[in-house]
């Protein structure tokens, strides 16, 4: 006999509370997929500001190094790639076999391991604007 679940309306927010680590993991992990797939894009957009010349492409990274926002945004794709890169090898454990009776201690890990490299590298990001 097969279960069903009723999922609910789509604006019915309170089954967001249902998640557990499990799934937030599957949902950070695929926030995070994307937005390294759009930083990939820009990252191909600003490298390409040296087929015009590499003076311009100088200009660019310059200009773009000295805002505030784009060292805060540099910290968020820290972030982002820890994070993606230690739930990734958090699944490929649990893939493996190894670690499934502990996946929610591994996800809270994955996070806490991130937080600690992040808030650690924030003085290296900053150094430019401030220093």
């Amino acid at each position: 006999m097969s279960q069903s679940y009723n999922r609910g309306l789509v604006e019915d927010f309170g089954r967001w509370r249902e998640f557990s680590a499990g799934m937030w993991a599957w949902v950070f992990h695929k926030f995070t997929g994307w937005v390294l797939v759009g930083y990939l894009f820009t990252h191909i957009a600003v490298l390409s500001t040296a087929l015009q010349s590499p003076e311009a492409y100088t200009t660019t990274i310059q200009s773009l190094e000295s805002l505030l926002i784009v060292r805060l945004l540099e910290v968020g794709l820290l972030a982002v790639s820890v994070f993606h890169i230690l739930n990734g090898l958090r699944l490929l454990f649990v893939d493996l076999g190894v670690g499934i009776s502990g996946q929610d201690q591994s996800f809270y890990a994955s996070l806490i391991l991130t937080g600690a490299i992040v808030i650690a590298s924030v003085p290296t990001f900053l150094a430019g604007v401030f220093g």
